[in-house]
């Protein structure tokens, strides 16, 4: 069992969480309850061991296995280097970049890992690389080596953040049947429907709050604060051209096997598109097409603002007209530079900063820091912020050059529902004073701003349905 009283947790002098005291009979779940930068990752993290406590700890805490699964990927090649943004859409040496396969260690632990493959229907993707998987196949890998290890203590931090609907449910049907068997499970979620109904005990961290042990029926969700009005929405680059993407037959195909197929698609100034799909289905493959990342893109018949992809124009000629954003990118700038320098580095569109901002651009960065964010992160290294805090700057880092067109691949996933109802009201009033179109990728129908009217639905790289938005995935 777990028993802690009266622990601290700090990093160097910073305090993160303290007077901390609880209890957690073996098999009996948890749940780990609070809003962005409460501190539920850091609880997580020292309950798995990654960070040290000090406090009166029970002995036999330290022999447990544990298995810690966190929904943020961190790609390294086989010879240690991180993989950049781009690479996944190129030509990949074999002897750099693992497959899923050596990441699983299938052969070693076949038996092990066969049932959870299985169930996730994940053996189609064994000889994968690791690198080329979906944000959402990433995030069924890494719960499928962690199931397979059959730890005595799972801990999933935002185990749902970036799933489908199919595979929430079927993690659901997983977790409680772990928890059935007695199997000591622990969870961070947002809000009480972030957890199975079997999980009853919770630890709610608040901010400028005490942690304190609840039960799941006196949790009560918090009223999200409306966005303070904006003295003026910053002058917005309203598109000359009606049509801002056309694509016609277009493909996207490695080796025999096809990732799109025949999509027929058309996105017009002041159009709000909601593009959905389950994991790997070949959403973020067709932003990318667009975003002109993935070189296959001037091989296919596309045209952005009113011109043929590959006439003449470079990819920072395409790239200076789109904010766009995804779950993958935010493992990709550099650990070095801090949050002010990547928020800058949106007017230049490249992953890190590596031209010096003009003052002017430096004051338009913390000015968006002031509405959104925490002025006091302006100065703080991006990788020390916490995941919400990361995902807020790359939304700033998306807007601050003002495009006419935004590329919006699950830009909520990590963050509350106060953080999302102030990012929704910026949407809607773009979308209300500009002819800026909007592409948005979610698994949530909750996320989507009330603005967004049309929806293309991807299944197996083909359109399933395209026409007025549905009120159901």
């Amino acid at each position: 069992m777990i028993n802690w009283k009266n622990v601290e947790i700090k990093i160097r002098t910073t305090i993160l969480l303290n007077h901390l005291s609880f209890s957690l009979e073996n098999g009996e779940p948890l749940g780990i309850i609070g809003n962005n930068g409460t501190g539920k990752t850091i609880l997580a993290k020292a309950l798995a061991g990654i960070i040290a406590v000090q406090g009166d700890i029970n002995s036999d805490f330290w022999k447990l296995k544990s298995a810690f699964v966190s929904f943020q990927s961190n790609l390294k090649l086989k010879n240690g280097n991180a993989a950049y943004h781009q690479q996944r859409w190129n030509n990949l040496d074999p002897e750099l970049v693992p497959h899923v396969r050596e990441e699983i260690q299938y052969e070693k632990h076949r038996d092990q890992l066969e049932p959870f493959l299985q169930k996730f229907d994940f053996e189609k993707l064994l000889n994968s690389n690791v690198i080329s998987l979906s944000n959402g196949e990433q995030h069924k890998m890494e719960l499928i080596k962690a199931l397979s290890q059959q730890p005595d203590l799972l801990i999933l931090d935002n185990a749902f953040n970036g799933l489908d609907s199919d595979s929430r449910k079927l993690l659901t049907q997983l977790i409680e049947h772990l928890i059935s068997e007695r199997q000591s499970v622990v969870m961070t979620g947002l809000k009480k429907d972030d957890f199975p109904v079997s999980i009853k005990k919770f630890i709610m961290l608040r901010k400028n709050h005490l942690p304190k042990v609840v039960s799941r029926d006196s949790i009560t969700e918090e009223t999200p604060s409306p966005l303070e009005e904006l003295v003026e929405l910053p002058v917005w680059k309203n598109s000359v051209f009606d049509e801002l993407i056309a694509l016609e037959n277009v493909s996207l195909q490695y080796g025999e096997k096809f990732i799109l197929k025949n999509i027929n698609w058309q996105v017009n100034a002041g159009e709000h598109w909601v593009l959905s799909g389950s994991n790997g289905s070949g959403k973020t493959s067709l932003l990318n097409l667009i975003f002109a990342d993935n070189p296959k893109g001037y091989s296919c018949n596309i045209r952005l603002f009113g011109r043929p992809k590959g006439s003449g124009e470079s990819i920072w000629d395409i790239k200076k007209q789109i904010g766009f954003i995804s779950p993958e990118l935010q493992q990709y700038l550099p650990s070095h530079q801090n949050a002010l320098q990547v928020i800058c580095s949106g007017f230049f569109d490249s992953e890190g900063l590596y031209k010096k901002p003009t003052s002017y651009q430096e004051g338009i960065a913390k000015q968006w820091l002031r509405m959104f964010g925490n002025p006091d992160w302006a100065n703080k290294p991006y990788l020390t912020l916490s995941a919400s805090e990361q995902r807020i700057i790359l939304i700033l880092r998306t807007l601050i050059k003002n495009p006419p067109l935004l590329l919006l691949d699950e830009p909520f996933q990590g963050l509350d529902t106060n953080n999302i109802s102030k990012i929704q009201d910026l949407l809607n009033k773009i979308a209300q004073q500009t002819n800026c179109a909007m592409v948005f990728i979610t698994h949530s129908r909750d996320e989507i701003p009330e603005t967004f009217s049309s929806e293309l639905k991807i299944q197996n790289g083909e359109i399933k349905f395209i026409g007025e938005k549905r009120t159901d995935f």
